[in-house]
């Protein structure tokens, strides 16, 4: 039976204004077998997803003036239940019921006269703490690195049989191209997923190696780049004038008014030349045959033949002094791999049952992965909109930013208008009457083309040959 520190009340909660909320509990359980409930001092809550991260994560701020970390005897094995959303109602489906780790105490500042202090709490999914301490030496023969419906690939292996996690912890994982042979070399679980997920080719003839391991609140997913990106819009939010007249704005009209925004990264040619978005090479080495393949990646190429969330290309490209395009200059990025893409056509060895490996298509994977991680953060936002706990990384939006120019009619910039991808959020809970969720957006691809450059123009060779 949980023990609460001192009465309290929760937030009722509801749908009467967009920052509404319900924090029904947050309940610390220790190692010793006792659980404390702290709803009555918290002070705020954040909660974390991100596209990029294997686990969601958080930390709660509380008030203390009972000496938490000493009344508990916290020491790192303790967990932490937290349930909130935005209703306290039964029917809200939206509502986080969760447990984690809560695996550090951060900062304690004292309050006034030292009688209390503000302290940190930070918690995490009890899976990367146990990723840390095991380590995977296993071999895996013609597998799929992921399969959809019946757990033989590799990464499901990990996740069921290494981990132990449970199955209705995961939430979608997207089937995968191609079977290999792979020896996992002593890797820790989650190292092992992220090693695999350079090698993962997304099933149904989408184009290179763009697959990503995460969680969310509904729990793991193993999705490409390229399936997120075509998924359809969870919902249209707008920044514009403040509506001043706050009793003439309707509920609905506030869930979608983006409360604030930040462009955190618009375009960088520097970046994205040297990280390889819009031309890289890939050398493969194959020892036993003595032999190597060049392999080319040219974005102007590549964004004719895949799917993208708008329109048009993030870039026409133009050409340097020297008359290469950006698309073109392939040695911006040059990576160099041991393949084996070559040694089924050699005789000698082909004839010999079971002297070569399965071919893992770095040709295919690395040169296109190298593009699509780089071109999936082109252009990054942040935007602030009243608290939604339903809300995941991994889902597709449009963001409509109307343009500073001055015109009769109120257009949209050409630019920063569009679809974009949630590639992180946090949800900020304060206790003293506001929830807020902060969205990382992202996209790689525009509305509006470019105008394609004159490379020949009088000007344009006078400043590009200094």
């Amino acid at each position: 039976m949980a023990d609460s520190i001192d009465n309290f009340t929760p937030s009722p909660g509801g749908n009467n204004f967009p920052q509404d909320f319900s924090l029904e509990s947050v309940e610390i359980v220790t190692d010793f077998g006792q659980s404390f409930n702290v709803r009555s001092q918290v002070i705020e809550l954040d909660f974390f997803e991100d596209l990029y991260s294997f686990v969601i994560s958080g930390y709660v701020i509380l008030k203390d003036a009972v000496g938490i970390v000493e009344k508990f005897k916290l020491d790192g094995n303790e967990f932490i239940k937290i349930q909130y959303g935005k209703a306290k109602d039964e029917s809200d489906i939206s509502k986080l019921e969760r447990t984690f780790r809560l695996y550090k105490v951060g900062n304690r500042n004292p309050i006034g006269n030292q009688n209390a202090e503000y302290i940190t709490l930070y918690f995490c999914n009890e899976i990367l703490l146990l990723s840390e301490q095991v380590k995977i030496s296993k071999s895996y023969v013609g597998k799929k690195i992921a399969t959809a419906s019946n757990n033989s690939g590799i990464i499901n292996n990990i996740l069921l049989q290494q981990l132990k996690v449970s199955p209705d912890k995961i939430n979608d994982i997207e089937e995968t191209y191609g079977t290999y042979d792979f020896i996992v070399p002593r890797l820790k679980p989650l190292e092992a997923i992220s090693w695999l997920s350079t090698y993962a080719r997304p099933a149904g003839n989408k184009l290179g190696a763009d697959m990503l391991f995460f969680e969310t609140k509904d729990g793991f997913s193993f999705r490409s780049l390229q399936s997120l990106l075509s998924a359809d819009i969870y919902s249209t939010y707008k920044y514009q004038i403040k509506n001043t007249d706050l009793d003439n704005q309707s509920f609905g009209e506030g869930m979608i008014t983006v409360l604030d925004y930040e462009v955190v990264k618009t375009y960088d040619s520097l970046e994205s030349t040297s990280t390889g978005a819009y031309a890289n090479r890939l050398l493969t080495i194959d020892p036993m045959t003595k032999s190597y393949k060049v392999t080319n990646f040219n974005y102007g190429k590549y964004s004719q033949k895949v799917d993208t969330m708008n329109e048009n290309p993030v870039i026409a490209p133009s050409t340097n002094r020297l008359g290469i395009k950006q698309t073109e200059a392939y040695d911006s990025r040059l990576k160099v791999a041991i393949g084996n893409s070559n040694q089924t056509s050699v005789n000698y060895i082909k004839e010999r049952q079971g002297s070569t490996a399965k071919d893992v298509f770095l040709e295919t994977a690395i040169p296109n992965r190298t593009a699509q991680l780089a071109l999936a953060n082109y252009t990054v936002i942040k935007i602030t909109i009243p608290g939604d706990s339903s809300i995941t990384v991994g889902r597709t939006i449009d963001f409509n930013l109307y343009s500073l120019q001055i015109d009769d009619t109120r257009k949209l910039d050409d630019y920063f208008s569009g679809t974009y991808l949630i590639t992180a959020l946090r949800h900020v809970i304060q206790t003293n009457g506001s929830y807020q969720t902060i969205l990382e957006l992202a996209k790689e691809s525009v509305n509006v083309t470019y105008v394609q450059p004159d490379n020949t123009s009088v000007d344009y060779r006078r400043e590009i040959n200094g």
